[in-house]
Parts: C-alpha cells; structure tokens; sequence
C-alpha cells in the first residue's frame, strides 16, 4: 500500500477544550473545521478531531457498533521529534494546556516523554539521538 495521506481521526467530548489545547499545548493551526470537526495538517499525517457523536457515526458508517469502537487511549501517537529540548518544551507546553504527563523524560541517549489529552489520547514524543546523529546535520 502506497497511501497518498494518512488521517488520524480520534473522539473529543468538547470540541472548542480540543481546539484550545491543541492550539495552546501543541502550537497546531486548524486547516478546516465546522460544528463537528477540527482538522490539522502536520508532516505526513491529517488529524481529525471529531466530536463524539459524529465519531460515533462515523464508526457505524465503517460497519463497526460504537460500542465496539476503541477508547481513548486504546492507540499511541508517537511524534519523532528534533531534539532533546524540543521534546522536555512540548511536554511543559502540553501540560500548562492541560494535558496529564504520565511520563517525563529522562536522559538515556535520547529523550522519550507521555502526555495524554484532555480527552485521554496518548502521545509519546522521541528524540532519538542515535539516529539524529546518523542522519547527519
């Protein structure tokens, strides 16, 4: 399979919480959003914030009963990040939004941190200082 996008689509409770915190905590602009969908454009990937309900249509649309649908948290978003620091300022940023840091990072030759969402999403941030330096500058 060779996808042209891929689109990340999670469940929120309170749209308007969702866009403050991904805006305030994670510095992400909107590139579309109505009543019931905050969409985001980021490197390789779409992120659709969808309000429960419409999600919940959504699942059943895809032939799957809502209540079968995977819960928040049942997934973990990583993000490959740039550098050690960039990860410890997303971690403090997200979490003066609101976020829950259920880890933070420590120094083990590269930096690896958690934080779930207000809605209980789970994003693992990583430096990778191996493969940083592997890369080259």
């Amino acid at each position: 399979m060779q996808a042209k996008t891929v689109v990340v689509s999670l469940p929120v409770s309170d749209l308007a919480r969702s866009l403050s915190f991904y805006q305030e905590g994670l510095g992400l602009a909107p590139s579309d959003l109505d009543e019931t969908i905050i969409a985001f454009e980021l490197p390789n990937l779409s992120l659709f914030l969808i309000v429960t309900d419409e999600y919940a249509t959504y699942i059943e649309r895809a032939g799957v009963a809502a209540s079968a649908a995977p819960v928040p948290g049942a997934c973990i978003i990583s993000c490959a990040i740039g550098t050690n620091a960039e990860v410890d300022e997303i971690l403090e940023r997200a979490a003066r939004a609101g976020a829950t840091t259920s880890r933070w990072p420590g120094d083990d030759g590269g930096r690896t941190g958690y934080f779930s969402d207000p809605d209980g999403h789970i994003w693992e941030l990583v430096y990778n200082a191996r493969t940083a330096s592997a890369s080259g500058p």
